[in-house]
């Protein structure tokens, strides 16, 4: 099937260097740009960001996105918001110097339920703002579900979507993290939801065992993925499958996670090539 596999590095490893050399040998040569040398893309400093272009350059390395925190912050916290919104322009610059698709956005931390409207209308009024920096910049922000977060599931992203129609604003959709959030749909359900604004797809599994959410490798959770991943084929997405796992295995060693899911994600995708046949 004609999927690109693309890895966050620091799942690989914190030494940006060894998590490209490992993601080589496994034949990935897109990446997306999170943590290096124990710290987020945008907080690096211009010397460690040289540092990453000269290994992006002399390796053939495609970045994909900038993994940005930008909104990875408390809603009630205007002190912190402004130092959000300098993280995102350095966000936007850093995608331009790396010709990266996107930089990637949250929906502030969970705090609760969103049980009224007067919460809901102040994450909007919020995420405004990084967005319509975004247009002006000729930019695209693509936002991540995550369960951390006030907008996981995939009925909230409706909303979320519906609310920005704006093309600056994409989505990085995450069934892993939606299942964690607690969506009610399935990986397909939820992708069929929100298609329309799908431009880069995060792959984990997870399950939870006596009420505690646990990461674990592409096959071995909750997330049904093959029949999500025949749809993506079937849509012709052009996109990445990004590797971001969480899991860490016994030995707390991030690149044999990584590999496990990897293997589980390319079983996966080989399921799914089944599923569209027998169609």
């Amino acid at each position: 099937m004609p999927f690109t596999i693309a890895a966050l590095t620091d799942e690989i490893s914190e030494d940006f260097q060894e998590a490209v050399d490992i993601a080589l040998e496994w034949g990935i040569q897109h990446i997306e740009l999170h943590n290096v040398w124990g710290k987020n893309i945008c907080d690096a400093s211009d010397a460690e960001i040289s540092r990453v272009l000269r290994i992006v350059r002399e390796n053939g390395l495609a970045v994909v996105a900038i993994d940005s925190l930008t909104l990875r912050a408390d809603l009630d916290d205007d002190d912190e918001y402004a130092r959000h919104m300098e993280h995102l322009k350095r966000s936007i610059e850093l995608t331009r110097l790396f010709d990266a698709r996107m930089a990637r956005l949250f929906s502030f931390w969970k705090r609760g339920d969103l049980d009224n409207e007067a919460t809901w209308e102040r994450i909007f009024e919020k995420m405004e703002l990084p967005i319509r920096i975004a247009e002006a910049e000729g930019a695209t922000l693509g936002f991540e579900n995550v369960s951390s977060g006030n907008i996981g599931a995939s009925g909230d992203i409706e909303r979320l979507l519906e609310r920005f129609p704006s093309p600056a604003l994409q989505l990085i959709w995450d069934p892993g993290n939606a299942y964690a959030a607690g969506d009610a749909r399935s990986a397909l359900e939820g992708y069929e939801a929100v298609r329309e604004r799908v431009v880069n797809v995060h792959i984990k599994d997870a399950a939870f065992v006596k009420g505690k959410r646990v990461w674990l490798p592409v096959g071995e959770g909750e997330v049904e993925y093959p029949p999500f991943l025949a749809a993506l084929a079937r849509d012709g997405y052009e996109g990445v499958l990004s590797l971001e796992t969480h899991f860490r295995p016994p030995s707390g060693n991030r690149a044999e996670g990584s590999k496990a899911a990897l293997d589980g994600l390319l079983a996966a995708i080989a399921e799914a090539s089944t599923l569209m046949k027998a169609k």
